[in-house]
């Protein structure tokens, strides 16, 4: 029998013996099946063999046992082979990878050097790892791979980039509540921008740094691409080119690869949780209804194509509501405009022009110029109703004598700053007299006795109190000398209705008023010599 030990390194060998040719394979085994099978197949091949069972190859792979043994050719004798070693440049040439078979019945083994001769004679000179290759030349695992040489990756060129200053994916943030629940309404879901803010930064590309192939080959690094400011609607890049800068106030949106300035926030549905409150420098247009406990701030116009429930809508220019408003006792509109709408019901409205609807009912209504309740129902009933010039209507009042307050003739912003004046003066008039009580007790308490620390004490911050409240009534009494004449101004301010004013209704207009009795029809109240006179519409 004729044997050739192998390696110690590999977990099968070739052994001839009577009848043939045996491969002998060895558990347990520190090597991958399919890497052995690939090992056994070569071995196979630099002996000729080529009529063997793969099959009982692989089913011996399986086996358990310590050793197991498949005759895999009826060949007497092993080739001499001497101990090989291949090499592998990857197709980039950034990897070269070594692989060995073993000498075979006295084939010669590598001397030293060669591993680095062969390397160099393939021109690989980079990368190349001396420590295994030191050690490759001491030990190896025969048909395994190694890498024997790396190469170094180009740096790829930064590309120049973009530093937003605003928010590109705006999302709501809901904030907690002191007892734990969540706040719905300031969800802060609009990007407000002014004109001249800068919007976006333009960093300039970076330079790559070069890489190199095992065989040495320089690799150029790919360049940084310079990237574009994203120029939209309302929008310029400034003049040194680093940075895009808003050309008007508004909502800035990320929409197609631009960034616009947008002059007008649209809401396609309602006002509501899912939005939040709103509050914006341009015009709001709001598709749907604002719901109760909701509310819009506008720096242009407001326009609900919807309806207004127990909301707060405040704009600097007009609002407009396209199927009105139901205030429900709580809903609000400020215009530094005016305000139009289809209807409005048990709200507070204030317009520093006018307010023109087709019905106002149960609510308080204050208008710098003009009320004006035309239309198909033309109707003014309950609340009060407060109009720098006139107040026109088809009806007014109702056959329930519904009560019906319309002021016109005066400023209603004045008149209602009078009037708090006036009560302010009379809350400070009853707090100075209650202190005032309070120094006389504690004063003859003094007389009779010496008093102690606490009420010494409390007698110096009531008289202290007495002072600060005398100081504050002469204020109020002087803004009011103020504000007075301002009420004394003559009128010609007038009341309309195209139809009926019902009993229940109260007119003033100026100082001078009107308590509605009996029906009046097709009338023009105004103001003559300090009485209000009542004329034919016109």
């Amino acid at each position: 029998m004729n044997r050739n030990e192998i390696n110690q390194q590999t977990d099968f060998e070739l052994q001839a013996k009577h009848d043939g040719i045996y491969l002998e394979i060895r558990k347990p085994s520190q090597t991958s099946i399919d890497l052995m099978l690939e090992g056994i197949i070569h071995t196979l091949e630099r002996n000729k063999i080529y009529e063997y069972s793969l099959q009982e190859i692989k089913q011996a792979l399986q086996n358990k046992a310590p050793v197991v043994e498949v005759k895999v050719s009826e060949q007497m004798e092993l080739a001499t082979l001497d101990e090989e070693m291949q090499l592998e440049i990857s197709s980039n040439r950034m990897y070269a990878v070594v692989s060995f078979k073993p000498s075979q019945k006295g084939g010669k083994s590598l001397e030293p050097g060669q591993i680095k001769r062969m390397l160099a004679d393939h021109k690989v000179c980079f990368g190349l790892d001396e420590d295994l290759i030191h050690k490759l030349e001491k030990e190896k695992q025969y048909y395994h791979k190694y890498i024997i040489a790396q190469g170094k990756e180009a740096i790829p060129g930064k590309d120049g980039e973009l530093i937003y200053h605003f928010q590109i994916k705006k999302e709501a943030t809901f904030l907690e509540k002191e007892d734990g629940t969540v706040d719905f309404h300031h969800l802060d879901l609009i990007e407000n921008v002014r004109k001249g803010q800068p919007l976006v930064t333009a960093i300039p590309p970076e330079d790559g740094i070069p890489g190199t192939t095992v065989l040495g080959e320089e690799i150029i690094p790919k360049k940084g691409k310079a990237i574009r400011l994203p120029v939209g609607k309302n929008t310029e890049i400034s003049q040194d080119e680093t940075q895009l800068i808003a050309t008007t106030d508004g909502q800035v949106l990320f929409t197609d690869n631009k960034i616009s300035v947008y002059e007008v926030y649209e809401v396609p549905a309602n006002v509501g949780t899912s939005t939040g409150n709103i509050d914006f420098v341009g015009n709001v247009v709001v598709k749907g209804n604002v719901l109760t406990g909701f509310s819009i701030k506008a720096g242009g116009n407001i326009e609900v194509y919807g309806v207004v429930e127990g909301a707060h809508l405040i704009a600097e220019g007009d609002i407009i509501l396209y199927r009105g408003m139901q205030g429900i006792g709580r809903g609000q509109l400020q215009a530094g405009g005016n305000v139009v709408a289809k209807y409005i019901e048990n709200s507070h409205v204030e317009a520093e022009k006018d307010v023109k609807s087709e019905a106002i009912m149960h609510s308080t209504v204050k208008a710098g110029l003009s009320i004006v309740v035309e239309g198909k129902r033309g109707l003014i009933v309950g609340g009060v109703l407060r109009a720098g010039q006139e107040i026109v209507a088809k009806t007014i009042g109702s056959s329930m004598a519904t009560a019906t307050v319309l002021e016109v003739g005066l400023d209603p912003t004045i008149v209602e700053h009078f009037r708090n004046l006036k009560q302010s003066l009379k809350e400070t008039e009853k707090e100075a007299k209650q202190v005032d009580q309070a120094i006389t007790i504690l004063t003859r308490m003094q007389e009779t006795r010496e008093l102690t620390a606490e009420r010494k004490e409390m007698l110096v911050k009531t008289t202290r109190t007495k002072i600060l409240l005398q100081q504050k009534m002469l204020n109020i009494r002087n803004e009011i000398d103020k504000v007075a004449p301002l009420l004394e101004v003559k009128t010609l301010g007038k009341v309309k209705a195209m139809k009926l004013v019902y009993p229940g209704v109260k007119v003033t207009i100026g100082t001078s008023s009107m308590y509605i009795r009996e029906d009046i029809q097709y009338c023009t109240l105004y103001v003559d010599q300090g009485d209000i006179k009542v004329d034919v519409y016109r």
